[in-house]
């Protein structure tokens, strides 16, 4: 009695292990994400952390990074969240552009997880899809 109590013990130990290490990572957002947006597949890297109240972040690392000026959810659905993000970014040129970033974050659950949805970067709109690295 006791061995076959101390394997269900063992069993179930084991089953909660995956759960509590996903539990570790944070936010479900926080992370590398890497993708496209646009007609013309323009890639895309989001670096994003979360510093215990925000969404904090850049947008392709680099010379033309773009910083994270602000982060809205909307968890309605718990499957699917609602993300708005704006963000600084720049032209070709220098000039200063205002990014607006409007998706769904799906597969909260899953480590591989997807954010897409409408990128729009100074007056150029398109569709954007990255996943988690």
């Amino acid at each position: 009695m006791r061995r076959a109590l101390l394997k269900i013990l063992v069993l179930a130990a084991v089953i909660a292990l995956p759960a509590t290490a996903l539990a570790q990572f944070g936010h479900p957002l926080k992370g590398q994400w890497s993708g496209q947006w646009g007609k013309d597949n323009q890639r895309l890297l989001l670096d994003f952390d979360w510093d215990g109240k925000d969404i904090v972040g850049t947008i392709n690392p680099g010379p033309n990074a773009a910083t994270i000026k602000s982060t809205a959810f909307d968890y309605t659905d718990p499957a699917k969240w609602k993300v708005k993000i704006t963000a600084e970014g720049k032209d070709a040129t220098g000039k200063v552009v205002p990014i607006a970033i409007d998706g769904v974050l799906e597969n909260i659950g899953a480590y591989y997880r997807l954010f897409h949805g409408t990128w729009q970067q100074g007056s150029v709109k398109g569709e954007f899809t990255v996943t988690r690295n």
